[in-house]
């Protein structure tokens, strides 16, 4: 199945929107028609989204008005129909939406167009009205008389103004899980390094949810493509999660076109997605909260029903599966007015509407103000990361609108959800809208009477509970959360679990086996085939960082290892061919992705036109290796009849990486290091790296007698990532 939108229209309003056409093999959609500027209030001319009280009565209904089915949405009765030429003369999706539910009142439940919605700071509108994000500095600056973006993101006036320092101090959202449905996002921001699970992309319908560079239709005057489409909006609004709740991961789901434009068809298979990744409901994978900053000025039936299903009161129809822990937080919208923008304004019991604060604690005068607004948070001015540029320099950008206050809110309840993980959705939101602070000490009567306090919500919680890494459960949790990057699987969670608990009240045997599971993550067949196979490609690529002892920086090593185990559980049916393929393409992309600026780069260490001897020399140089002459000579002929052939260069890197000498040689240094990934989640200290490796090597690579993992797991620094 494949998605694709076009976008006609050239300058969207003020608001445009988010939102993206679901489609199976032969469907092209587009958001609106080309009479329509503003992707808030429009509807895809010819998609209607369908649900009939009996999946029995669809092929007389298709039959009767001549639609075409697109596709059905899981095992449910609601259905995406595409008129035809054969359709009613005359009228479009609404019009024959309205038609069809009036002459069908028993057999259809609901019928209306395939609404569009998008962001709400817009496309195509210039920084000068506030939608576009402002350049900030690069995130790392060499000269001192400027301030780092890292910094600036780190020290703004948001993080003081809701507490976020002495909230974390509590907690830091370790183990929770927030799904950002958006534009997608940098998978290699620094920002982001470590902090984003596989994702998904709803628009291209692949694993890749990367943001994607708008297009300037014919007649733009602009001359930078980001005033073409809220570029960097998924990026920023991740970014912010991430402030907010620096130990939470993050599950990108792209579900907007570069101009910001979806539907409604898309946002609810996300939806779907982001309780349910893999679709089975023993296994706990799926989103604890999720942010939308989007909007729209339609009420739509079949985004009602699934937002029901996931954050409203109990369905009581048994068929359809409820979340009663997931909190759904939504941008209220940048109009300026009381009129209710949507999904924020569906206001269920577990779904947070937030608009836009300023520094004084006044609302900022475009944010929307209905009655169904639940609290402020800082929306204006606001820094936080967006795309690389063109040299891969990370940048930060500073924007303002409710899609900046969604995500500190979102990032709170994850922090809520940390520090009291039995809450339902429906306790979480009002526990935050509790605990806000009240603006009516800073103004008499305003529009909206709360502003987030994560300090005030989070701090209270925590008082005498002990730390939750000390928790059997919530500590394998995190072992896969960081060592293979993502949410555990049913089997092997309830293994690795049942090895601790088995020991009942007996410490030491307790101590003993939280290190041996801690230790069998590295050595498992899962990451030493991603994770270790990527150390080892940086180090045959580019040997040791300049001036480390160590092959890859963190932020390098986390997005390339995500790669290769995209959707990988070991064991599980297809899992073998799966990771084959994404290894082919994993390498494919190593050996040509463009050069990046502060780090190193397969296509500049062997630009085009070097000589098959060099790169294989210098390969096994990198590597630390003294090649057999017949095994050199081996890749130097395979190499030979297209030295810049990606294949063959992907052929060849991968043939070292994989020598067996080399893959034992780097076995301890390795181990070392992602002690410093998964647990610390940061670069080593040379003195500490080099220490533990020493006493590893010692010990011929007994972690146990050793005590390196033991080190790691009961130091401070790992204890404080979980906050207490």
């Amino acid at each position: 199945m494949s998605r694709k939108l076009l976008r006609p229209f050239g300058l969207l309003a003020l608001m445009a929107t988010l939102l993206l056409a679901v489609q199976p093999v032969t469907r092209v959609a587009r958001a609106s028609d080309d009479d329509v500027d503003n992707g808030e209030e429009a509807y895809i001319a010819n998609e209607i989204n369908l649900r009939l009280f009996d999946a029995a009565h669809l092929p007389a209904l298709r039959e009767q008005y001549r639609l075409e089915l697109v596709e059905q949405f899981g095992a449910r009765p609601i259905f995406l129909l595409r008129l035809t030429p054969q359709s009613p003369a005359g009228l479009d999706s609404k019009a024959l939406s309205a038609k069809i539910l009036a002459e069908n009142p028993t057999r259809v439940q609901f019928a209306e167009p395939n609404y569009t919605s998008g962001s709400p700071e817009g496309s195509g509108n210039s920084w000068a009205v506030g939608n576009s994000w402002a350049v900030g500095n690069s995130w790392a600056v060499n000269d001192p008389s400027q301030v780092s973006g890292e910094t600036q993101f780190r020290t703004q006036w948001a993080q003081e103004k809701i507490g976020l320092s002495a909230a974390h101090r509590a907690t830091k959202g370790a183990g929770v899980i927030v799904a950002v449905l958006d534009t997608g996002v940098d998978r290699r921001h620094p920002a982001l390094a470590g902090r984003l699970l596989a994702g998904r992309d709803f628009v291209d319908d692949d694993d890749d949810p990367s943001e994607v560079l708008p297009t300037c239709p014919p007649g733009s005057s602009a001359t930078d493509p980001r005033a073409c489409g809220p570029y960097g909006h998924g990026t920023h609004v991740a970014g912010l999660v991430a402030l907010a709740a620096p130990e939470a991961k993050i599950m990108p789901l792209r579900v907007l076109d570069p101009q910001g434009v979806g539907n409604m068809w898309v946002l609810a298979e996300a939806l779907r997605y982001a309780v349910d990744p893999d679709g089975d409901p023993a296994s706990d994978d799926g989103a604890d909260v999720i942010n939308l900053s989007l909007t729209s000025v339609h009420e739509s039936d079949l985004l009602g029903e699934i937002l029901g299903d996931i954050c409203g009161p109990v369905v009581a129809d048994p068929t359809r599966p409820t979340y009663p822990k997931v909190v759904v937080v939504a941008a209220a919208g940048n109009r300026g007015t009381t009129a209710e923008m949507f999904p924020a304004a569906e206001n269920f019991e577990g779904q947070l509407s937030v608009t836009a604060s300023q520094s004084d604690d006044t609302i900022w005068s475009r944010s929307q103000r209905d009655d169904r607004v639940d609290l402020m948070a800082p929306g204006v001015g606001i820094t936080s990361s967006v795309p690389r540029d063109e040299l891969g320099v990370p940048r930060t950008g500073v924007w303002a609108g409710t899609s900046m206050s969604s995500p500190l809110v979102a990032g709170v309840a994850a922090l809520v959800r940390a520090a009291a993980p039995a809450k339902t959705a429906e306790q979480v939101k009002d526990h935050i809208r509790d605990t806000s602070f009240d603006t009516r000490r800073v103004v008499n009567e305003p529009p909206v009477k709360r502003r987030l306090d994560a300090a005030a919500a989070v701090q209270p919680l925590v008082v005498g509970a002990a730390n939750p890494i000390f928790d059997t459960r919530n500590f394998v949790r995190q072992q896969y959360l960081d060592f293979f990057n993502r949410a555990p699987d049913a089997d092997g969670f309830n293994h690795w679990s049942r090895e601790i608990e088995q020991c009942g009240a007996n410490a030491a045997c307790v101590d003993f086996q939280r290190v041996n599971t801690s230790g069998a993550f590295f050595l498992s067949i899962e990451f030493r085939e991603t994770g270790y196979l990527v150390y080892r490609l940086h180090k045959a690529a580019f040997g040791n960082v300049a001036g480390k002892p160590v092959p890859v920086r963190y932020e390098d090593f986390m997005p390339d290892t995500q790669r290769i185990g995209q959707g990988i559980v070991v064991r599980s049916e297809g899992w073998e061919q799966k990771l084959s393929a994404n290894r082919e393409a994993f390498l494919r992309d190593f050996v040509t992705r463009a050069g990046t600026a502060g780090s190193r780069n397969f296509s500049v260490a062997f630009p085009p036109g070097t000589p098959a001897a060099t790169i294989v020399d210098r390969l096994f140089q990198n590597a630390g290796l003294a090649p057999h002459a017949a095994e050199r000579e081996a890749l130097i002929a395979e190499l030979a009849p297209n030295p810049d052939s990606t294949e063959l260069r992907a052929g060849v890197l991968m043939k070292v990486a994989e020598s067996p000498a080399f893959v034992r040689q780097e076995f301890m240094r390795a181990f070392v290091l992602m002690q410093y990934f998964g647990y610390l989640r940061r670069d080593p200290d040379d003195a500490g790296y080099n220490h533990w490796l020493s006493k590893l090597q010692e010990f011929g690579g007994d972690f146990h007698r050793a005590e390196m993992v033991r080190a790691f797991i009961v130091s401070d620094e790992y204890r404080e990532r979980f906050g207490r």
